[in-house]
């Protein structure tokens, strides 16, 4: 089947088959009339293929069974959750990872090759966003206040930490999703630490990530889209509950809430810095209302504050990609 006529629509939406997230944008987008092609890079080249050549700059194609997109009409990329490309059964493992890393260096590369687009966001930003040791200085930097923290894999230094500061969490250096023995799969969440394991020898197979236990009245998710902060304050229906909030996340009370100047002017310092136009954010609010900044997701979820607390984040984004797609 040929792809569809007509003009090359201008903004470049990636991201798997099912992500309920995307589509609140995409149907503001529609709305709009603005011009998308919503697309998994997984599907490149099962069912998606690609064309393009270079004389001073890119120019080609890339096709799926009803639609396409001319790299050159693109104008604005919403990268939001592509799934890993999807490598044919029956080659060996050497030349599985040859097919996929000609496949991500040539989809990716072209992609990023291309002048005047707007990324929401770009992969080498959020790559480098998501390191938590990185991001934690930028924030500080920035003039956001940070918890204790230390990274270590020696025993003895967890011990010394926990005298200082009192009670400590721990909780993982990058996204890691557990399953157990019967396939099931979970997250590895926030948990404090008891003083019984701060000398545990399993510290020593690897780096941990330690910080204070943060006195809190309330926790807040931060949606930031190019320069506006969208706030939800998190409040457990039971404060003496687990620390991290997604593991009771059902027996909570959300409420849109005012970003104060004060966090609002350092965020757009630190997001600059990182060279990002969205991102998620983790605050804890203490009992003597200062924000202490937790961490930065720079491709997290949304869509539940939106409709937990009425914030009109897919508008600002589709806002944010029409934008681009006028540019």
């Amino acid at each position: 089947m040929r792809p569809r006529s007509g003009p090359s629509p201008r903004v470049l939406v990636l991201t798997e088959a099912c992500d309920p997230t995307a589509d609140f944008v995409l149907e503001h987008l529609n709305e709009r009339g603005v011009g998308f092609w919503r697309v998994d890079p997984g599907d490149f080249p099962e069912t998606v293929d690609m064309s393009a050549e270079f004389d001073m700059s890119w120019s080609g194609q890339l096709r799926g069974p009803l639609r396409a997109i001319d790299l050159a009409e693109v104008r604005a990329i919403y990268y939001r959750r592509p799934s890993g490309f999807r490598i044919s059964a029956g080659l060996t493992d050497p030349e599985r990872r040859f097919v996929e890393s000609q496949a991500r260096h040539a989809l990716y590369g072209l992609l990023a090759a291309l002048p005047d687009v707007l990324w929401v966001n770009r992969p080498g930003a959020m790559a480098d966003a998501r390191v938590k040791p990185y991001q934690l200085a930028v924030a500080a930097k920035a003039g956001l206040s940070t918890p204790r923290t230390l990274v270590t894999n020696r025993p003895e230094e967890v011990a010394a930490f926990g005298q200082r500061v009192g009670r400590i969490i721990t909780k993982s250096l990058a996204m890691v999703t557990l399953k157990d023995e019967d396939e099931r799969t979970g997250l590895l969440y926030t948990a404090e630490m008891p003083e019984s394991d701060w000398n545990s020898p399993g510290i020593a197979a690897t780096a941990h990530f330690f910080q204070e236990v943060v006195p809190r009245d309330y926790e807040v998710r931060m949606t930031y889209v190019a320069g506006e902060c969208f706030a939800t304050a998190m409040r457990p229906d039971n404060p003496a509950g687990a620390l991290d909030i997604r593991a009771h996340s059902k027996h909570v009370s959300y409420e849109a809430i005012r970003v104060p100047a004060k966090i609002a002017d350092p965020v757009r310092a630190m997001m600059e810095r990182l060279g990002l136009v969205f991102g998620a954010f983790d605050f804890i609010v203490r009992p003597d209302g200062h924000w202490i900044f937790i961490e930065l997701n720079p491709n997290g979820q949304w869509a539940w504050t939106e409709q937990a607390a009425g914030l009109p984040i897919s508008t600002a984004l589709a806002d944010l990609l029409e934008k681009g797609a006028v540019a």
